[in-house]
């Protein structure tokens, strides 16, 4: 009989027959077999505010795996603002909470170009002031919003009844259906480069479908500055605001109070006192970088305590196209962007721009080894590794890359991870090209010498013979799809388990506990949860079970008891690893034993 599920993300969807083998399984991680593979850890990439806040998030996290990973909270725009204070609040409690839980926390990630503090970042590289120049008035920050078309952060449109949208004549356009005292709000302007305790001039031009007003202020999320509030009327006009700002980088949050209709914004510019400036030269650039990076790395690795022993290193350095003199992939940078090199965009600092390409790697590495543990393993991270347009070149490059980031004698790169954002293929020729590419992958992280981790596994489900076509959404799955997409996952896990050296494993980690809500910014709407959206247990979680060796499929022979009694490991025919180690003592009944169907 089936144990008593406690929580329902340890049963199969109710309601439904197909699904109640499911219930039968214990958690994941209960499968893995050490004796065979010692090293080997099975992850979860974790939203840290479920983790900490809901109690179904975390008991379902701690029960079925060994490494937790944060989505975005130590990440450094998580935790570094505009002005280079750090807040390692969240990183603290996530830490400790998961650590005291028994779980690994694996650390994602020190350096990386994309959600980055990159107002800090960039006001510490800019022009310094010439001392030779007097000061003037001009214009310091300025948007036009015609040609500039884009905001910050901004409420939940549909929540509260506005929209924003962009034109050539007009620039911005706020469209509110009900009025609020504040909601409807948004940051029009970023990294606002102003001085603090100094008068500025802001300047905005701005009119409505009727009169009204906006307000705001100017600061950031944690430093309230100075109020803003601008009338306007039917007609274009520039409305100025004397402001003294409470920070050097700022930005400006404006709101539309009481007020249905349209109101549209087409410029906003600050001025202040100015100064002739000149260029920092390449080594002050890079001499300010190294403090910054530095600064960052110590703050996390001691608001960490020692307690996370694994990190990505570096996040996403690969291109994925050009040459670099070599016959490899160059890193990515800010110039030269290639069109189809895949990113998942942010505020983009590439540090490799200014740093170096050696120097960017090697100065990330020493900073991690000198803050770290002392047993610091250091990984670099990157996508589309098992591809299959290029015959692997990407990890082929990586693994050239991490030579030359070694030549120096000094750094030492301990592992690889792929995060292997895939797609399961309903066309029979494209699905046998990916997965050959996918073992090709393997054999060359296993012949690199390194560490070997999956770092961010998840998967969508393509149908047609398109190798491009988009993945469907999880309400078209058929349950065939379903459980070709756990036959595929089972197949991946047996695959690393056979090409990677249990000295080399470090594991793999599954990227969604859940399928993707329609309205995620991460495959939206897409089935890449080993769980559904209500946390009951899918046919992938049944792909990790058999992958783990927890349920052998493809059984038909039958063998009498005697002939296996010795065997080391034992399950009941729902898939349940016993803990006895052969069949004397248990009852009467039909048992797993080595691969084989075994009655007693």
């Amino acid at each position: 009989m089936p144990a008593c599920a406690q929580e329902k993300f340890e049963l199969g969807k109710p309601g439904n027959s197909s699904y109640r083998y499911l219930d039968e399984y214990q958690a994941l991680k209960e499968y893995i077999d050490y004796s065979k593979y010692p090293n080997f850890k099975l992850g979860i990439g974790t939203t840290v505010n479920e983790y900490l806040n809901n109690s179904l998030v975390r008991n379902l996290t701690n029960k079925n795996f060994i490494e937790t990973v944060a989505g975005n909270a130590m990440k450094m725009a998580s935790c570094v603002d505009g002005n280079g204070n750090m807040n390692f609040t969240t990183v603290k409690n996530y830490v400790n909470t998961a650590t005291n839980a028994g779980l690994n926390v694996y650390g994602h990630t020190l350096a990386w170009h994309s959600q980055q503090a990159n107002g800090w970042l960039r006001r510490l590289i800019a022009d310094k002031s010439d001392p030779t120049a007097a000061e003037e008035w001009g214009v310091v920050a300025s948007k036009d919003f015609r040609t500039e078309q884009k905001v910050g952060w901004k409420a939940n449109e549909s929540e509260f009844g506005f929209t924003l949208s962009f034109d050539g004549t007009n620039g911005l356009k706020v469209k509110s259906t009900k009025s609020y005292q504040y909601q409807v709000q948004f940051v029009a302007m970023e990294n606002i480069a102003l001085t603090k305790g100094k008068s500025h001039k802001m300047t905005i031009t701005l009119k409505g479908s009727k009169a009204g007003k906006v307000s705001g202020r100017l600061g950031d999320w944690s430093t309230n500055g100075p109020s803003v509030s601008a009338s306007f009327t039917t007609e274009w006009k520039d409305v100025q605001v004397t402001l003294t700002p409470a920070l050097d980088n700022s930005f400006l949050l404006l709101q539309v109070p009481n007020y249905v209709g349209e109101v549209y914004i087409k410029s906003i510019k600050f001025e202040g006192n100015t100064v002739k400036t000149i260029p920092l030269t390449q080594q002050e650039r890079h001499d300010t970088l190294v403090y910054a990076m530095e600064k960052w790395i110590k703050g996390m690795m001691e608001a960490c305590g020692g307690k996370v022993k694994a990190w990505d290193l570096v996040n996403e350095a690969i291109s994925g196209d050009g040459n670099d003199g070599q016959g490899n992939y160059e890193l990515q940078h800010s110039k030269g962007y290639k069109s189809g090199t895949w990113d998942v965009g942010g505020d983009a600092f590439y540090w490799q721009d200014y740093l170096g390409d050696l120097d960017y790697v090697r100065q990330a590495c020493r900073l991690a080894r000198k803050y770290g543990p002392e047993d610091v393993v250091l990984f670099i991270n990157d996508y589309n590794l098992e591809s299959d347009w290029d015959d692997n070149k990407k990890l082929k490059s990586l693994i050239n890359w991490i030579k030359k980031w070694e030549a120096d004698g000094v750094t030492k790169i301990d592992g690889i991870g792929t995060q292997m954002h895939i797609s399961c293929f309903e066309n029979a020729t494209n699905q046998n090209n990916v997965k050959s590419h996918i073992t090709k992958m393997f054999q060359l992280m296993a012949n690199s010498g390194k560490l070997v981790r999956v770092s961010e596994l998840d998967m969508g489900y393509v149908r047609g013979s398109n190798r491009w076509g988009s993945s469907i959404k999880t309400t078209e799955v058929t349950e065939a799809e379903h459980k070709k997409m756990a036959d595929l996952y089972e197949w991946i896990i047996k695959e690393y388990f056979r090409l990677i050296p249990p000295a080399q494993q470090w594991g793999i980690c599954q990227w969604c506990p859940t399928d993707s809500p329609v309205n995620s910014g991460w495959r939206g709407g897409e089935p890449v949860g080993i769980w559904d959206l209500n946390y009951y247990r899918k046919h992938t979680y049944a792909g990790f079970v058999r992958g783990l060796g927890g349920v052998v499929t493809g059984i038909t022979n039958v063998q009498a008891d005697g002939t296996a009694d010795g065997a080391k490991t034992v399950y009941s025919i729902g898939g349940n690893r016993l803990s006895a180690s052969s069949l004397s003592g248990l009852p009467a009944g039909v048992y797993i034993v080595d691969g084989k169907k075994v009655i007693k």
